[in-house]
């Protein structure tokens, strides 16, 4: 009688462990959906400041308000309320371009900010830019808008329909328009 029981308890344990080897595509679905919803995560800040360095170097500082942090496999993505200033640091380390908007949106997995409302760059040589919203990408040291901005290259200024160029406005494309503005 010892015999058999030694017998069928390997005999069961095996057939117990061998349907456990696959889930059902239901199943699957079901681990799947609760893997995802762990993985997304929201974080809000008050009083932010960030800062981002590169090869040891302060590229850039920026302060606002309010920050919410979306983040899963989607998207990435940080929504800064303001007034939000932003100082872009050159390649020695000192600020050159100063930027103020009513809010903006990090974007990382870009290495890209967009600006909304009211945004102001202030570039060396006095230059200077206006408008309702501005794109950086960053790591290409390009900004953009297709809308309506201001530029000021004193004596200087011009008002067009889009702008592309670089953070400290030495290198720049205006599309549309010309003339001047007056600016207080």
């Amino acid at each position: 009688m010892k015999i058999t029981h030694l017998f069928i308890l390997p005999v069961m344990l095996i057939l117990s462990g061998s349907g456990c080897g696959e889930l059902t595509e239901f199943e699957n679905k079901q681990v799947q959906e609760a893997l995802s919803d762990s993985l997304f995560t929201t974080t809000e800040s008050w009083g932010i400041n960030m800062e981002i360095m590169e090869d040891g170097k302060l590229k850039l500082k920026l302060s606002g308000t309010y920050a919410s942090s979306i983040k899963n496999e989607n998207q990435n993505i940080t929504k800064i309320s303001g007034p939000v200033y932003i100082e872009i640091f050159d390649e020695e380390g000192k600020p050159d371009t100063y930027v103020y908007t009513d809010s903006a949106v990090h974007l990382p997995d870009k290495s890209a900010f967009e600006m909304f409302g009211s945004v102001r760059v202030n570039a060396p040589e006095g230059k200077k830019l206006r408008s309702d919203y501005l794109k950086w990408e960053r790591q290409k040291d390009r900004v953009s808008t297709p809308e309506f901005v201001i530029f000021i290259s004193p004596p200087d200024s011009i008002a067009a329909e889009g702008f592309f160029g670089d953070s400290d406005l030495t290198n720049y494309t205006l599309n549309e328009g010309g003339g001047r503005a007056v600016i207080d």
